[in-house]
């Protein structure tokens, strides 16, 4: 039975990207005034430091000071039932206090729609125990947007509107070439598939390190690997500068951290051929990644645990 973590196109519903997991539930819910309404406390969310899609959630959660308004359950591996096993109050497999279940099957198990297999992250609305939403990209963004009444004071603004054009692109793009292009090159079966899935990442990652060395006054050492077919349609709405939209970092970054953060710490090593290379290969996008992992907010404890770092 295989743990499937929950993927995400772009938030704009026009841009069609392909998805790796079917969709769990057959509504995944989002915060508007017409959909869910916005309150501290009435949502967990369950996820696991070990899953990339998890792990971009949790970034947003911390940098916006949504710790206390969104509490989280934890799950580290599989349980009995071949499913995402829940944690007791001492933090072993157990039941969980809050949720009342030891299996993330069977806190899907009362929604509306579901079909096997659950994922993480799902956001459950307490007042009915059922999962609202299992995509992450649409709680990160959301959490970003719709929270702003509850962000701490000085949150950072991960989806400003003078750059939206260039998140919703980049979104849209890293979606298509790396976020899920990595899921597939670590866990596809079908050997061909895996390998262009792993090829489309290593160019994705060339397009990347020469859009950042352009930007930052680096030496652009991949650039010279490309063709005009390898480069994204992004010239025309994007703004590089020391991140992917600008002088401060984005919901952009933060989609393609996560997955270069999977990709370094143990995805690599299971790319087909052999170990991939460090991301020390691609200078400007190692510079970019470092400086963000040291930043507060971006590698929690439990991330950290599970990335064994």
């Amino acid at each position: 039975m295989l743990l499937t973590c929950r993927s995400s196109a772009a938030h704009l519903p026009l841009i069609l990207i392909r998805r790796e997991v079917p969709m769990p539930i057959a509504i995944s819910h989002r915060f508007s005034d017409d959909d869910l309404p916005v309150e501290a406390g009435r949502y967990r969310l369950i996820a696991s430091g070990s899953c990339p899609w998890c792990r971009r959630v949790l970034i947003a959660r911390r940098l916006l000071g949504l710790v206390e308004a969104l509490p989280v359950s934890w799950t580290y591996g599989r349980g009995e039932d071949g499913y995402w096993e829940l944690t007791g109050a001492d933090g072993e497999p157990g039941i969980d206090p809050a949720l009342g279940a030891r299996s993330l099957a069977e806190v899907y198990a009362t929604t509306p729609g579901y079909t096997p297999p659950p994922t993480v992250p799902a956001l459950v609305d307490m007042t009915t125990g059922q999962v609202v939403s299992d995509d992450s990209g649409d709680m990160l963004f959301d959490l970003s947007t719709a929270w702003w009444r509850l962000q701490r004071k000085g949150a950072p603004d991960l989806y400003p509107i003078n750059r939206r054009n260039s998140t919703d692109a980049w979104d849209a793009w890293l979606a298509e070439h790396v976020n899920g292009p990595h899921g597939t090159a670590t866990h596809s079966k079908d050997e061909e598939e895996a390998v262009e899935a792993a090829n489309s990442v290593l160019i994705a990652f060339d397009v990347i390190d020469t859009l950042l060395a352009r930007a930052t006054r680096m030496e652009a050492s991949r650039e010279a690997a490309l063709t005009v077919q390898d480069v994204p349609p992004l010239s025309a709405v994007v703004s590089v500068e020391q991140f992917l939209c600008g002088v401060a970092p984005t919901g952009s970054d933060i989609r393609l951290f996560t997955t270069v953060q999977a990709y370094e710490y143990g995805g690599r090593r299971h790319y087909p051929g052999g170990e991939a290379p460090s991301v020390a290969f691609w200078p400007a996008l190692a510079r970019w990644f470092h400086a963000l992992e040291g930043r507060s907010g971006w590698v929690g404890s439990e991330e950290r645990s599970a990335l064994g770092l």
